[in-house]
């Protein structure tokens, strides 16, 4: 009786938490087939945005997202570069950059207690710190102070490496200026692949997904609408209001994010506004870009778990803002699932006794059929957004690359197991630059992460010892269907896991 209600409590358990997730994935993804277009207003004409391109080492693409940004349409802003950079020749590519806009070298610059190399236009500015103390989240901590000075209203952020949309600050100042509760207004990122960039688009779909069928169905629902890091536009008053960026947190944007909401702001997300960027440009390097994502995530999770259910949020914002924050615990249940059914198949095919005598054949029939549908009904929620990606696109030869896109994100679920728990512990961490080489074709050298690859390796013949154990000891199961099924998803996985971590 013991055994029966443990193997059915604990997957249950796990159902109900995965279930969460996914109802969240099938409703955003039906929900973005229908567009809903954010209220709009004329843009302020007094407006002083500063254009922010946050740099750190990114010498391939700096001069090309400085070159779009001024491509930009909107005539009273000022591109400003917040660097961190060490590498001599991104910092004498800046240099340059000032030097052709006839920027002047402003003495003596100080902010947030911070010595900063200041080179300064009215229309460029080259903001360089000598060290990237606070990782992102510093590096705009400390140029707050520079943007509060020069009287700026708005600011338009970008990472290093994406190009914006030529019109993006007329079309996001139209969206924020419709109330003031709006603090930041969030737009499309894609992705640019070569034809033979098979790895690249697989990534691209994953990430596109984001903006294709999440963002939209949010915004469509009206649920909490995520700041992603960059190419968002932000309304100054309410980011200090909110206390700004926090420096040394590897998520800001998610922190961000929360404390908006918890301070009765919210963003908006604007699909008509698109950036071009760049996806990593290997396996190792989209391991430790999703390695850092998770654990600032769990971070996030521990610090507004309990602040966001106590708000005074409405239950619909709150339980999409938990959601957000919870995503990439998920891995943690996975584990847990992996683990238990394990479990479940050495009991069952482990001995005559245990299988027959001692686990009740409902229990069986409920294991081999019921929860096993209901967890590939779960865990197949992320096609559904692959999929919207695609039709909304129009790109059908990516249908081909949604299998390779599954396995790719599932390989890394020991990634983001280990990545939670650093995350909760709040251990010391290095911020991970990913790599942008601008689309040039080349090696890219990344450190190999060999006790990942061991702890893959070891899953995969786990995994596959499992399987084979199953069909040969009950070829006639029930679950044997479904078993099949799973190892479809997991033995790729962990095989590709294996050989390229």
């Amino acid at each position: 009786m013991v055994i029966d209600v443990l193997l059915l409590t604990v997957p249950a358990l796990l159902l109900l938490y995965f279930g969460f997730f996914a109802v969240y994935n099938y409703a955003y993804a039906f929900a973005a087939l229908s567009r809903r277009r954010p209220h709009t207003v004329d843009p302020p004409l007094d407006a002083h945005v500063a254009v922010v391109v946050v740099s750190f080492n990114e010498r391939e693409v700096i001069a090309d997202t400085v070159a779009a940004c001024e491509r930009m349409t909107f005539q009273n802003k000022t591109v400003i570069v917040g660097d961190d950079s060490k590498d001599p020749e991104t910092i004498a590519i800046l240099r340059r950059l000032a030097a052709e806009r006839g920027c002047v070298r402003r003495q003596s610059a100080r902010y947030a207690g911070t010595d900063v190399e200041l080179w300064e236009s009215d229309s460029f500015v080259v903001f360089h710190r000598a060290d990237n103390v606070g990782f992102k989240a510093g590096n705009l901590k400390t140029l707050e102070g520079f943007l509060q000075e020069r009287g700026f209203t708005h600011m338009y952020l970008l990472d290093a490496d994406w190009r914006p949309q030529a019109d993006a600050i007329e079309r996001c100042l139209e969206t924020i200026e419709v109330d003031p509760a709006i603090g930041y207004v969030q737009t499309k990122r894609l992705y640019h692949f070569g034809r033979t960039d098979h790895f690249q688009r697989c990534l691209a779909i994953n990430e596109e997904a984001c903006y294709l069928s999440d963002l939209p169905g949010r915004q469509r629902l009206g649920h909490m609408i995520l700041f992603s890091g960059c190419c968002a536009m932000f309304n100054l008053k309410a980011l200090y209001a909110v206390g700004g960026f926090h420096a040394g947190h590897l998520t800001e944007d998610i922190d961000l994010s929360n404390r908006f909401y918890l301070a009765g702001y919210r963003g908006i997300y604007l699909e008509d506004v698109t950036n071009v960027g760049e996806v990593p440009p290997n396996y190792k390097a989209f391991r430790r870009q999703q390695e850092r994502w998770a654990i600032g995530s769990a971070r996030t999770f521990k610090e507004y778990f309990r602040p966001v259910l106590r708000s005074g949020l409405d239950l619909r914002t709150k339980l999409s803002l938990l959601r957000q924050n919870a995503y990439y615990t998920a891995a943690l249940g996975i584990e847990l699932a992996a683990a238990w059914s394990l479990m479940v198949v050495a009991l069952v095919t482990g001995g005559t006794a245990v299988g027959q005598n001692v686990v009740e054949p409902a229990v069986l029939r409920v294991i081999g059929y019921v929860l096993p549908l209901a967890m590939l009904l779960t865990l197949f929620s992320g096609v559904a957004p692959l999929l919207v990606t695609v039709v909304k696109k129009r790109e059908w030869a990516s249908l081909a690359y949604i299998p390779a896109a599954c396995w790719i994100a599932l390989s890394v679920v020991h990634t983001y197991a280990i990545a939670n728990i650093k995350g909760f512990r709040d251990l010391a961490q290095t911020w991970f630059v990913t790599p942008k080489t601008n689309r040039k074709k080349g090696d890219v050298a990344v450190k190999a992460a060999r006790r990942i690859r061991a702890l893959n390796l070891v899953t995969l013949l786990a995994l596959t010892a499992t399987y084979l154990g199953v069909y040969r000891h009950a070829p006639n199961s029930s679950a044997l269907v479904m078993v099949g099924v799973y190892a479809l998803l997991w033995i790729p996985s962990m095989v590709i896991a294996s050989v390229k971590s």
